[in-house]
């Protein structure tokens, strides 16, 4: 069984984080510990975490004073994961519970395939299970220009030697920009099965309902950086304004957004 380590980005989520844990606590895949980067973690969101981890050992708890880009948060996530896979799990996104256990099974048997993603739900409330099913199957074509791994998809963390990690820049694009950088250098799998991998909450805040959300601009952004048609032309003065648009930025280290694209 391979371990693998979710990368779990947190701000904001006190009403959210009992179903989390609880639906953390239904996985059937052991081997596998949540990296939690929690900015500005409430006293209530503390209480809740500090009680489930006196029965269980899986979630590793990072406290953060302040708010950071969440491409800042979740690489911070990578640095203390021990997992040899990696996937993003947000806490207002809950999962069926063999997700975990079917992504990483599928990548123990195709060790050539680098990344792997599956048919999920887009839900308005949390905890329902009711929503419009997202499958993607058949638009492997489409991985290296659209947002095809959805929330729910898992990665071989020795790719990240190939596609650098997430940019530090991003506060709301930083997954659909390493999902580029994943497709560019990898291959990926779609898990064909009856059922989905989770239940995406869209409640017109996104995952981190971090402050000042600039999704917008920075899928513009994303698009410029890799050559791909710009839907929002408007916005490109902006993006050039507020980001270097071709640079990946880790840790203030800049590296060319093409070198990324083979």
């Amino acid at each position: 069984m391979t371990k693998v380590s979710s990368i779990t980005p947190c701000f904001n989520m006190e009403r959210y984080m009992e179903g989390f844990l609880d639906n953390l606590s239904t996985q059937t895949h052991k081997d596998l510990e949540v990296v939690m980067d929690h900015n500005n973690p409430s006293d209530r969101e503390i209480e809740m975490i500090e009680k489930y981890q006196e029965t269980n050992d899986n979630l590793m708890h990072i406290r953060v004073d302040g708010v950071d880009p969440i491409g800042i948060s979740m690489n911070r996530c990578i640095e203390y994961a021990t997992g040899d896979y990696l996937c993003i799990w947000n806490v207002d996104d809950l999962r069926t519970p063999d997700s975990i256990e079917v992504m990483a099974k599928t990548l123990d048997e195709n060790p050539d395939v680098d990344f792997v993603y599956g048919n999920f739900s887009i839900v308005n409330r949390f905890g329902d299970t009711n929503g419009r099913i997202v499958d993607e199957t058949g638009r492997e074509d489409e991985l290296t220009y659209h947002m095809i791994l959805g929330p729910f998809f898992m990665f071989r963390k020795s790719i990240l030697e190939k596609t650098n990690v997430f940019d530090d820049q991003l506060l709301s694009g930083a997954d659909y920009d390493l999902a580029l950088r994943l497709a560019f250098n990898g291959k990926g799998m779609h898990i064909p099965r009856p059922h989905i991998l989770g239940y995406y909450l869209d409640e017109g805040m996104g995952a981190s309902t971090r402050p000042n959300s600039k999704q917008p601009i920075e899928q513009t952004v994303i698009e410029m950086r890799y050559g791909l048609k710009i839907k929002n032309q408007h916005l490109i003065e902006k993006s050039k304004q507020d980001y270097d648009v071709n640079h990946i930025i880790v840790d203030g280290k800049k590296t060319p957004a093409m070198s990324y694209k083979k």
